[in-house]
Formats: structure tokens, C-alpha cells, sequence
């Protein structure tokens, strides 16, 4: 499956069906959208497409404001890939296309380059200039056009609706099993594994320093957690925050595996968070620390226990 970011190099594809949207965390909503049109275009023998932007359109037009993503454009890309569609389309944002209206999104996008004949979007899509496109705004150009306009939820999970957003809210609270159910897997963060103080070594417990790319990231503390290489998942237990008790200047993001000695650095990893054990807390000593430490370990092997 192709990853496209030049339009014109799209070979012509019979019946095509977009699916059009942002898809920041390819959460349960937005699997619901690739997944109709995926049956949309098998039923007509088509192809089908998601169609997406790089960077984020809050990026380029209120930077200041945009939401932290919920994955880099990397892993948004991957998942999309894996998921039975024929190829991702890409068109590379800029303030130049952000002008670009409803209409003309339509016309020469989704029919001129594309071919469309039918798209897929989520109820609160919104597109073209100023946000003016919507689900109505879609299913009135698909009648002028001729092609088949598809609205797609909400979709809800846990009685609650799914959404970027809403997963957004979940994660800051530190609510990841929420943030699981919404997003169909658990929220992961990726980076490099790079040098720290080796604090965790000098008292036994040596981590993996973990620089995120990721934005979107739960508040300090520490989590049950497995750590994704090629050769499989490892159950883990990671503090997030600023350590305490140690006075640390920047925010970390260090990962012990269990019975594991191999050296990580350099390696790109992703990193499952599952549930949070505790806030990061202030101890009166090293000492104090490594009983809590201890508690701590307990308790995440349980959260990670099979079954």
C-alpha cells in the first residue's frame, strides 16, 4: 500500500472512494470512517483512499493554539496504512491551500485529481476556507457533482462519544484504560532512547531516557507500561515528570523493563502506556524512593499480569 504526497503521480484507480479527514490518533471514530469506505469500495470493486494533510492545518493557521497531536504524523501515516486501504493521500497544508474553498476543494481535488465517486467523512468534518465545509456542505456538492456523499456517526464507546478531543481529555486526566477504550489500543508515545544521569542504575533500576515526539502526554507520574521493539512487548514501569526528589531541571520520560538487559540507545521506540500507578511525588530520601519504588514494581507486574 502507497503512501501518495503528489497527486498527479495517483494512477487513475477504478470506482475510488476517499475517506477525508484529519485522523490525529486513528482513534475508534475515525476506523469507523476508513472502514465504510474500505466496504463502500470492495462493493463496487473500487479502491479505497484516505485523504489527509501534513502538517496539521492548526499548526500552520493558529500554532499558538493547535492541540498537542495525539501521534506524530509518522505513526498516523503507519496506521493508516495498515488499514486496508488502498493508499493514503497526503497534501502538504500551507496557508496558500488553506484558502482554498468547499467548492473548489471538491472540484479540483476530490473529482479532478482523485476521481471520486464517493466520500466518506465524520459528522463534525469540517473543510475549505474558514472551516466552511461541513457534513451538510458535502452531501449538497456530492448531489451538484455526482458523487456519493457518506456521514459517519458519531460513534460512541462507553456511552461516551469518540473523539480527538475527547481522547485529548482522557489523556491529560491520566485516564488510560478511557483513553484505550476510545482509541482502540492504548495511547503510545515514540522517540529515541538517548542518555541520562543514570540515577535508576546507580540504585539498581536502570531505565531507558526516552525523548518523545509525541505530544499529547499524561501528567506527571508513573505508569504500568510495555515497551515495543521488533522481537515483541515488554512490560515496563515509566516515570514521567521533573523527579523530585532528585530536583531534576527538565521533564523526563524513563522506562525500566523488566528482566531485561539490553542496551536501547540510539534505538527508536514506542512505548504503551496502560494504566497510572501514582502522581510523582517529593521523597525525604533515596532511601524512601526505592521502597516506594518497590511498591510500585509490584503493582505494575500485577496491572500487566496475562489476563
Amino acid at each position: 500500500m502507497e503512501i501518495i504526497r503528489d497527486l498527479a503521480a495517483l494512477k487513475p484507480h477504478p470506482w475510488p472512494v476517499v475517506a477525508l479527514g484529519n485522523f490525529d490518533g486513528v482513534h475508534m471514530g475515525h476506523q469507523a470512517i476508513l472502514g465504510a469506505a474500505i466496504e463502500l469500495a470492495r462493493g463496487h470493486g473500487g479502491a479505497a483512499f484516505a485523504l489527509t494533510f501534513d502538517p496539521s492545518p492548526a499548526k500552520v493557521l493558529a500554532p499558538a493554539r493547535a492541540p498537542r497531536l495525539i501521534m506524530t504524523a509518522e505513526d498516523k501515516l503507519e496506521l493508516l496504512r495498515v488499514s486496508g486501504l488502498d493508499a493514503v493521500l497526503v497534501i502538504e497544508f500551507t496557508r496558500a491551500f488553506s484558502m482554498v474553498r468547499p467548492r473548489e476543494f471538491a472540484r479540483d481535488y476530490l473529482i479532478e485529481r482523485i476521481g471520486a465517486r464517493a466520500v466518506v467523512v465524520g459528522h463534525s468534518v469540517s473543510f475549505g476556507h474558514d472551516r466552511a465545509g461541513n457534513a451538510g456542505v458535502m452531501r449538497a456538492l456530492g448531489a451538484e457533482m455526482g458523487f456519493d456523499a457518506r456521514v459517519v456517526g458519531p460513534v460512541k464507546v462507553a456511552g461516551m462519544e469518540v473523539s480527538s478531543s475527547r481522547i485529548r481529555e482522557v489523556i491529560a486526566a491520566g485516564d488510560l484504560r478511557t483513553a484505550a477504550k476510545l482509541l482502540g489500543r492504548p495511547h503510545f508515545i515514540r522517540g529515541p532512547v538517548v542518555h541520562g544521569r543514570e540515577r535508576g542504575r546507580k540504585m539498581g533500576f536502570p531505565t531507558a531516557n526516552i525523548q518523545s515526539r509525541t505530544e499529547c502526554l499524561p501528567p506527571d507520574g508513573v505508569y504500568a507500561t510495555r515497551l515495543l521493539l521488533d522481537d515483541g512487548a515488554y512490560p515496563s514501569i515509566t516515570n514521567i515528570g521533573m523527579r523530585p526528589t532528585f530536583a531534576e531541571p527538565e521533564r523526563t520520560i524513563e522506562a525500566h523493563v523488566f528482566d531485561f538487559d539490553r542496551d536501547l540507545y540510539g534505538a527508536d521506540v514506542r512505548l504503551d502506556l496502560i494504566e497510572r500507578i501514582r502522581p510523582e511525588r517529593k521523597f525525604e530520601s533515596a532511601a524512601a524512593l526505592a521502597a516506594q519504588i518497590a511498591a510500585d514494581l509490584k503493582r505494575a507486574r500485577e496491572i500487566l499480569a496475562p489476563g
